[in-house]
């Protein structure tokens, strides 16, 4: 998708400089990212078309994940689907293992707690992780309430579009 844009090799060369090194900048990649008030407005162009490929690049792996996940899904609900349908089978003509010359299939014991009413538990068998309620202290903030710890803080980001 790149090729489109007629991106300069340098450009593109630090791009990928960039997605391998997952965004951790070294002093020489810094120095090569450095834009000079003169190269603004060459640069911006071309910078721009690096931002679009790789947020039109980052949708279409989104895309694949959602796809492979869906056909994983699919698989692992069959796979159940069919162990079930085997341990039934086994269960009702009590059967502890099946062998073919190619697979075994037996049964094997686990144990698990199965929780049958929550609330007759005891309070040390929870276990609590406290999350912040960052709405909640940004509208405490906003209604000029002091909330220590806190702050609002207030940040530009850049847009990138096509024109």
């Amino acid at each position: 998708m790149r090729a489109l844009y007629h991106i300069s090799q340098e450009l593109q060369a630090i791009n990928d400089e960039l997605i391998a090194s997952q965004g951790e900048i070294s002093d020489e990649l810094f120095n090569k990212l450095a834009i000079t008030q003169t190269e603004l407005a060459e640069k911006s162009a071309n910078y721009g078309l690096v931002i679009l490929s790789n947020e039109a690049d980052s949708k279409a792996i989104d895309a694949e994940i959602k796809r492979l996940k869906a056909m994983k899904d699919g698989i692992d609900s069959a796979t159940a689907k069919l162990k079930e349908t085997i341990g039934f089978a086994m269960q009702k003509y009590e059967l502890t293992e099946v062998k073919t010359p190619l697979v075994k299939m037996s049964f094997r014991s686990s144990k698990s707690v199965h929780i049958s009413d929550e609330s007759l538990l005891d309070a040390k068998y929870f276990e609590y992780k406290p999350t912040v309620n960052k709405t909640a202290i940004k509208s405490d903030i906003e209604a000029g309430v002091l909330v220590d710890g806190a702050v609002i803080v207030e940040k530009q980001n850049l847009q990138v579009k096509w024109v």
